[in-house]
């Protein structure tokens, strides 16, 4: 599949995501909402109405879901360890570079070791490595290369 479909699909994926979570509690809470109704509608002359009955019943709902959504960050904390398994199953939070990292090295850091091992050979065979995992990370992954391409034609470089 070309690059370009497969960054559009996945533009539309994430879109969908963003107001995924929010249309669920919303539609789960409007379908238990009129499911709850049903069962109380003839017990109450306030809870008979549909207008009222379901709006007040929703309303006790998103308190509900409210209240385990306060409970869950600050008490049980688990959007750290959301965050952990995010950076751990990441692979440009180990082993991959970004086009904007390999950039910065080339252009920035490498430069720097490369003028420090003039004196100390420590800092070539430090820019001599840095290069070697610069390039091959560019052989690898032939849209991160064309991502710097990008870069540098975007700052006018190269």
């Amino acid at each position: 599949m070309p690059n370009k479909i497969k960054k559009w699909s996945m533009l539309q994926i994430w879109r969908m995501q963003q107001i995924a979570q929010l249309a669920s509690l919303v539609l789960l809470a409007m379908n238990l909402s009129v499911l709850i109704w049903e069962r109380v509608k003839w017990r109450d002359p306030f809870l008979g109405n549909s207008i009222t009955g379901i709006g007040f019943i929703m309303l006790m709902l998103v308190a509900v879901i409210w209240g385990v959504a306060i409970i869950w960050d600050l008490r049980l904390k688990m959007w750290r360890e959301q965050q952990t398994v995010v950076v751990e199953k990441n692979p440009y939070t180990k082993e991959k570079m970004t086009a904007k990292e390999i950039v910065i090295y080339e252009k920035l850091w490498l430069p720097i070791l490369e003028r420090l091992g003039k004196d100390d050979p420590k800092f070539l065979e430090s820019a001599r490595a840095l290069k070697i995992w610069l390039d091959k990370e560019l052989e690898r992954d032939h849209v991160l290369a064309h991502d710097v391409d990008e870069l540098y034609g975007h700052i006018e470089m190269k």
